[in-house]
């Protein structure tokens, strides 16, 4: 081939070439960013609207109704559900993967400029509605914890002022939502005999405080070469100046807010509450911007929480509780580990079987100039250094000398063979087989090609493999028809067989021997070439009979040590009892598992909701938390175990009607919500009937723990009941999806 002659009369030229690509392939390197998978944009975009002080019911025929109307016609719409719930109503639109989200965007604003008018009509206290479209970005990638003793009644405004604020100013921090602790609040207790007689309502003090407590633009003044702005500073600056504020004049006599009410300085009432450890704590959780990379964001706020701890009060104690970026590294190592090893050991199989050290090390140099252009590639499509990209080259590692072997033989052949000279050898050498290797390339490269096109959240995780395979086994095919016929042809001699060394002698002898064995094999299998064929089929059709005893998933179960707890009480709850319930959970956490790192609880409500959109349960009875167990080497105890063993003690606690605790990882979390494989729901207005169902579910997989979780969501005017399966576990029990969807159906229809 034409290629081949050009990088044998041209060997410096070629030199330069792959000296440039090694450069740009070095600099490439040092600028991809690391993440644990590429990014994935889920489907999901979320209309919350805050209904302050109204009920479930009341959510429900207000806004929610009218939200689904319009939001059902959506363009691309997968999937609509909503949550109604006091104060709060959230509909969330699933999209088919894939779907541009900045027009679903589009799609979505416009659909809810029609609800709008209905809405206002029918709950004209509702606030503005609020668009959220998740991302991976959004899901939080550290949960931080600050906890004090001394310093706990300041400790919110500590938090929010000199650790989130500068944290904020960190590149590629997102959002911090701040839950827990105290926050201050001045409150005024009026007395209503007084109000009563100086006839004066609360409405109307209030309105009068609304008033006094404004800053103003006053204009502006002009003197001599100079222009002023006016501004009239009328915000309060201390409880006893608002005690001061004139509310009325009765008789010519002043009215001063503090002669019918009573001003403190105090804090909020109490809506959400978090521990850490086992000690009161305020939690703040962290989101990346868009674009922005995991790893590299969660070690600038580490660093920077480091700076931040010196000026902090000395009883504060700051616990990162969840990292993503911990996880990410691990995996990253791990596989580059393997990437490792996979090289040394195809380097050391290429000397085995070549005995050769020149041609040995022609072959290797193969590998990092194939590498070297997929993390060219890597760069300018904007990809990261992920465990999917990874994967790709552990893969196509082992293919990749395949090409340059067979160049290389074939060209030593021409030299030992036919005795011709190292620069004709290298350039017959590989035109010979130069078409061969092309189209066993392409061959290759098409067995990953329909990666490409497969939809869905598969298509968005699985085209990276086939894009990086293809450009590795590409480079590897350029490789072995330039730089492998260049290097032959200088380094390439016919050696005499009375200078081969007694390992060469001993590899030829032991080859041979191989030889002789294949030459019987292979006839043999030409007599009896019926036989050959139908044993092959039986085997063939055998092992298709082997897939029903074998599980499917999307992600396999990593043990990473996170485990997550949700709880819900009764709906009437208050949060005190929440908080109780939490502390007992964590009490489980501190006796049952000491191979716990760290846990969390947090329970309550945000104010407006955005929990909610982040996947949390939020309310008085709702609870949340979690536990960081120690590395894996570190104990005896998988996570799935340890979850086992909480999930039968906290069903014990009074007072819980649903619980889920799980072994879980942080892309399950944000992909998959961190649930079970397999979830039923059942939909309907009668509580007995839905309730009974979910019964005879949960009776199939009695026998195991562990294997279904109940989930109720009561949500008027219809009860839903979620039953949560593990496939795994239920494939051990020999029971299927198939056979609960049948008890279903009888049990409804019976």
């Amino acid at each position: 081939m034409r290629i081949s002659e050009f990088a044998v009369r041209r060997p410096y030229t070629v030199l330069m070439i792959f000296l440039g690509v090694a450069l740009m392939g070095a600099i490439s390197l040092f600028k991809l960013k690391i993440d644990f998978l590429p990014e994935i944009e889920p489907p999901a975009i979320s209309v919350l609207v805050p209904y302050p002080g109204a009920t479930a019911s009341d959510v429900e025929s207000d806004v929610t109704k009218y939200l689904e109307d319009q939001l059902s016609t959506v363009n691309n719409l997968d999937k609509l559900k909503s949550l109604s719930k006091d104060n709060l109503s959230m509909v969330t639109c699933l999209f088919d993967w894939g779907t541009d989200l900045d027009v679903a965007v589009n799609d979505v604003r416009d659909k809810l400029d029609l609800a709008k008018p209905d809405i206002r009509e029918h709950a004209p206290d509702a606030e503005e509605p609020m668009i959220f479209k998740f991302s991976s970005a959004t899901a939080p990638i550290m949960f931080v914890s600050v906890s004090a003793e001394e310093s706990w009644k300041q400790l919110y405004r500590v938090v929010d002022k000199q650790i989130v604020d500068p944290l904020k100013r960190v590149p590629g921090v997102g959002a911090i939502v701040i839950y827990g602790g105290l926050r201050r609040q001045i409150n005024v207790e009026f007395d209503k005999h007084r109000l009563a007689g100086y006839g004066l309502s609360v409405s109307a003090v209030i309105r009068k405080l609304a008033s006094e407590n404004l800053d103003m633009p006053a204009g502006d003044v002009k003197m001599g070469t100079r222009k002023y702005q006016i501004r009239l500073a009328g915000r309060f600056k201390s409880p006893e100046e608002i005690g001061e504020v004139i509310v009325d004049t009765k008789e010519g006599r002043l009215i001063r807010l503090r002669d019918v009410a009573k001003v403190g300085d105090g804090f909020e009432e109490l809506r959400m509450y978090s521990s850490c450890n086992g000690k009161k704590a305020v939690m703040f959780i962290i989101q990346k911007q868009t674009g922005a990379n995991t790893v590299a964001v969660c070690k600038a706020v580490r660093e920077r929480l480091k700076e931040l701890k010196k000026k902090l009060p000395p009883d504060l104690r700051i616990t990162v509780g969840m990292d993503n970026s911990e996880f990410i590294l691990n995996s990253i190592n791990s596989l580059s580990q393997t990437l490792l090893a996979a090289g040394v050991l195809v380097i050391l199989v290429t000397l085995l079987f070549l005995r050769r050290v020149g041609a040995s090390l022609i072959v290797i140099l193969t590998i990092p100039f194939s590498l070297i252009i997929a993390f060219i590639f890597l760069f300018l499509k904007g990809y990261t250094i992920n465990v999917i990209s990874l994967m790709s080259l552990s893969i196509a590692i082992g293919m990749v000398v395949d090409n340059a072997i067979v160049v290389l033989e074939n060209i030593t052949r021409h030299v030992e063979e036919g005795g011709e000279r190292p620069k004709e050898a290298a350039v017959f050498g590989a035109s010979e087989v130069g078409t061969a290797i092309i189209a066993s390339t392409l061959t290759t490269v098409a067995v990953f090609a329909p990666l490409i096109f497969v939809s869905g959240l598969s298509g968005i995780v699985f085209d990276q493999l086939a894009f990086i395979i293809a450009i590795t086994l590409g480079g590897s095919l350029f490789t072995a028809l330039t730089l492998t016929p260049m290097l032959a042809s200088r380094w390439i001699k016919p050696v005499e067989v009375t200078k081969r060394g007694r390992l060469f002698r001993l590899g030829e002898r032991f080859f041979q021997g191989i030889e002789a064995v294949y030459e019987r094999i292979l006839s043999t299998s030409l007599r009896h070439r019926k036989k050959i064929l139908a044993s092959l089929m039986v085997i063939f059709v055998a092992s298709l009979g082997l897939l029903k005893f074998m599980g499917s998933d999307l992600f396999p179960d990593v043990d990473t040590g996170d485990i997550s707890i949700q709880f819900r009480l009764d709906e009437s709850a208050r949060l005190e009892e929440t908080v109780q319930v939490g502390k007992r959970i964590s009490g489980l956490l501190s006796r049952l598992v000491p191979e716990t790192r760290d846990r969390f609880i947090f329970c309550g409500e945000t104010k407006k909701g955005i929990g909610v959109a982040l996947g949390f349960s939020e309310g008085p009875n709702c609870g949340e938390g979690g536990a960081k167990l120690v590395k894996k080497r570190y104990r005896t105890r998988s996570t799935m175990d340890i979850a086992a063993v909480l999930r039968n003690e906290a069903r014990r606690i009074p007072g819980i009607k649903d619980l889920k605790i799980m072994a879980t990882t942080p892309i399950k979390q944000v992909l998959l919500g961190g649930g079970k494989q397999v979830e039923v729901e059942i939909i309907g207005h009668d509580m007995d009937v839905t309730n009974r169902l979910a019964e005879q579910v949960r009776k199939i997989f009695e026998r195991t723990p562990g294997v279904v979780d109940i989930e109720v969501s009561r949500k008027k005017p219809r009860q839903e009941v979620h039953v949560l399966v593990d496939r795994q576990k239920a494939s051990s029990l020999g029971v299927s999806v198939a056979m609960v969807a049948q008890v279903l159906r009888s049990n409804y229809y019976g």
